[in-house]
């Protein structure tokens, strides 16, 4: 009987607890007396304490009690600490003090086999991807992504030190034959930041001296750029590249810009921006960021007279999306620059 109140103790989510929801762990066989003294038991040994306001029943049982977390989980934390001293010291255990027993136990069988992985291997020195490191530990590809793998390597402060490098997604371009003709060594590339002006221009590619356009899709283009010269085929050491950028006019967009240039050195694609800056602007976008240093230099690509524009631009809170510009004036600017 007492295991079973012990147990259903345990599992209590609040820190009370009612007579009539103990009542529930008693079997048909079972006496109330053998109810009651078990109860006693527990308040006794420190598990619970009664609530006197609440009163008293028949018996003399308070109606609910505190539970006393610290000695019901006694323990299990006292488990924990034996398994901290044999388990390999980058593992730490204490977050699971506060959890409940049935996780514990979950994931105790995976941290075992984490163990026995840097106890056999030691912590990697070499990076690599997620599937690869994941395979290693547990012989299954998709186990720190996809089945919560990196939520208990989090938790025992271990993914940190597993060198997962993040797989940036691949880079998605299209490309104009054309300047792959011949024995040209110099390539031009234009990154859009949205899908909608990406499609917008794409029809325009094969009549440019462009050899590539890129789909940026935001913030992404700063890590899937990266694999840029493995994905297109040519060589930087033997093709000179430039790369320009055009995003929406808005702080964001300023800061995508400004990272991008700051890893890879893009260029900006001014002509866009000075087509956009000739139109309305729409208002909106106050929950944006400023970020002075990127709004500094991309404010240098333009003249003092573009720049007030820009800068009034700000203080009215507007912003240009790159919709701003239809789909026949993307291709004439792109053309005619």
């Amino acid at each position: 009987m007492k295991n079973r109140l012990v147990s259903i103790l345990k599992q209590a989510k609040k820190s009370t607890i009612t007579l009539s929801e103990l009542e529930k762990v008693a079997y048909t066989s079972d006496t109330y007396d053998d109810f009651a003294a078990a109860v006693q038991t527990l308040i006794d040994e420190g598990f619970i304490n009664g609530v006197k306001s609440h009163g008293i029943n028949w018996k003399g049982l308070p109606n609910s009690f505190r539970i006393q977390k610290g000695k019901v989980k006694q323990p299990l934390i006292e488990s924990i600490q034996e398994l901290q001293f044999k388990v390999h010291p980058v593992i730490d255990l204490r977050p699971y003090f506060s959890t409940s027993e049935k996780k514990w136990l979950e994931d105790k069988q995976l941290i075992m086999k984490i163990d026995e992985y840097l106890q056999y291997s030691g912590l990697p020195t070499t990076d690599t991807n997620s599937s690869e490191r994941s395979y290693e530990i547990m012989h299954d590809e998709k186990w720190i992504d996809e089945k919560g793998g990196k939520a208990i390597l989090e938790k025992i402060n271990l993914f940190d030190k597993l060198k997962i490098m993040k797989t940036p997604d691949p880079l998605m371009f299209a490309i104009n034959p054309n300047q792959l003709i011949g024995s040209q060594t110099a390539h031009k590339h234009l990154i859009v930041e949205n899908k909608a002006t990406y499609s917008g221009l794409l029809d325009s590619l094969s009549n440019t001296n462009f050899t590539t356009l890129i789909y940026g899709s935001g913030w992404k283009i700063a890590s899937s750029l990266n694999q840029f010269g493995k994905q297109i085929g040519l060589n930087h050491n033997e093709f000179q590249h430039e790369i320009y950028y055009f995003g929406d006019l808005d702080y964001e967009g300023i800061s995508i810009f400004y990272h991008v240039y700051e890893k890879y050195n893009v260029k900006l694609a001014k002509c866009f921006y000075e087509a956009m800056i000739r139109k309305p602007f729409h208002k909106g976008k106050d929950n944006q960021t400023r970020n002075e240093v990127a709004v500094h230099q991309f404010l240098q690509y333009f003249d003092k007279e573009e720049q007030e524009i820009i800068a009034y631009l700000f203080q009215e809170n507007g912003y240009y999306p790159q919709e701003a510009l239809t789909k026949e004036e993307l291709h004439n600017i792109w053309r005619k620059e």
